[in-house]
């Protein structure tokens, strides 16, 4: 394994671990709403805040860097990996014996932004797996999307 450069924050840009291969399948998600990338990113950074999702619930910080929260597949740690500059919020997302790199890009889009995730699959999920793991993540984009719109 080697670590991929150039996705994390200044200070540590060799956290998250990818390997050589073929590609795996891939799926991006994308929220736009009124608010600027800057409040998004804050909004994001505050893992705490991601409970707005409604599926994601009991978000405890554990120490400086890990949070954990139950989830619909079990109890999860969740790792965020920020910079806020170029606004990137990369989080590595860990349920059960699955681990998920989340890419995570903040972007301005006139008046507002627009948040894009992808996703890529881990390697101890099907094709079938992956995509029923995230259906439920597009209610999650509407409750924050409503969170962030509707917060001053």
């Amino acid at each position: 394994m080697i670590f991929q450069k150039g996705y994390l924050n200044k200070s540590n840009r060799t956290s998250i671990i990818v390997k050589y291969g073929n590609p795996v399948d891939a799926i991006v998600k994308i929220m736009t709403c009124n608010r600027t990338p800057e409040d998004v990113f804050d909004f994001f950074q505050n893992v705490k805040k991601w409970e707005s999702g409604g599926i994601i619930t009991s978000v405890t910080k554990v120490d400086n860097d890990w949070w954990t929260c139950s989830t619909p597949a079990g109890k999860a740690k969740i790792k965020c990996i920020p910079d806020k500059e170029s606004l990137i919020l990369d989080h590595i997302f860990i349920v059960g014996d699955v681990t998920w790199n989340v890419y995570v890009r903040i972007l301005a889009n006139n008046k507002g932004s627009t948040t894009v995730w992808t996703f890529l699959k881990p390697d101890n999920l099907t094709s079938r797996q992956f995509q029923e793991q995230l259906k439920g993540f597009d209610l999650e984009i509407d409750g924050w999307k409503r969170r962030l719109e509707n917060s001053t």
